[in-house]
């Protein structure tokens, strides 16, 4: 590459040098767009549309994007990688929607919906109210190893990054065993259901039937990997019928609490940390 007769060189000497090209994470923020992602990592549009397998640049805040980049991340693209960033967007009520409906179209909870535009359960919507609707970026953290997964505070980032209505993978840290779930309810920790049946007999083998025994898990979500704990116990209200269970089951993340009485539950607390490594 450098045309040179001989292994010497000398000081001050410039020299070419291949980069090779490493895989990274980016979490998109509000204002990006996929053009300017590629300048910041030197590499085009194109080239992440294709390890993304995007068919078009449409990206959207919160998206995680794999990107094939010879150099680390510019200055301002790293900070954004390193910090949680809380932006606004508005949404103008049409006939139909609820507060509710909003929520999980928008990925955050209900009452933090309701808590920004000073309304309650109670309140009505009109057609053509201006609602200021929050949109969390949550930056991704380092792991203790590729074993292990990101420990994510329930209420400032994992329950951002696991909204209600998302489907996301679960993999049992002990056997390795994977199956999918979708989270459909829940505020303190995340309620979920099993997908179909084969994923019910899947986590059936691993608790041996219905059990309260916690398992540190890793949830597999838009190419993230986050530290939790699970039950596998079917109870209360369901939502995703004929998957070979009645009722929802918990999965629960750092400091994320009991639904009864509000309190952190120790057993799942020590099994995410297990789950990142931590403990």
């Amino acid at each position: 590459m450098n045309s040179l007769q001989s292994d010497t060189i000398y000081l001050n000497q410039e020299l070419r040098l291949k980069a090779i090209p490493t895989l990274q994470t980016y979490t998109v923020k509000s204002g990006d767009t996929l053009s300017e992602i590629a300048k910041n990592y030197n590499t085009t549009t194109e080239k992440i549309m294709q390890v993304n397998n995007m068919v078009t640049p449409f990206i959207v805040v919160g998206q995680a994007l794999t990107i094939e980049s010879p150099i680390s991340p510019s200055k301002e693209t790293e900070q954004s990688l390193s910090k949680n960033t809380l932006t606004y967007t508005t949404h103008l009520v049409k006939s139909g929607d609820t507060i509710w409906d909003l929520s999980v179209k928008y990925e955050i909870p209900q009452r933090e919906l309701l808590k920004v535009n000073g309304l309650s359960t109670s309140s009505t919507l009109s057609i053509g109210q201006k609602l200021t609707v929050p949109v969390h970026q949550i930056a991704v953290q380092k792991t203790v190893s590729e074993r292990h997964g990101e420990y994510l505070d329930w209420w400032t980032e994992a329950q951002y990054v696991f909204p209600i209505g998302k489907t996301v993978t679960i993999t049992d840290l002990q056997t390795g065993k994977s199956f999918n779930i979708r989270r459909t309810i829940g505020a303190n920790h995340a309620d979920c259901e099993t997908i179909s049946k084969t994923d019910t007999a899947i986590a059936k083998s691993i608790w041996g039937g219905f059990s309260w025994t916690t398992r540190p898990v890793l949830v597999e979500v838009d190419k993230r990997k986050l530290a939790a704990s699970m039950t596998f116990y079917p109870h209360d209200v369901e939502y995703i019928k004929n998957n070979g269970i009645t009722g929802h089951f918990d999965v629960h993340f750092k400091n994320s609490t009991r639904h009864k009485d509000g309190r952190i539950d120790p057993y799942h607390q020590k099994s995410i940390k297990i789950a990142a490594g931590v403990q």
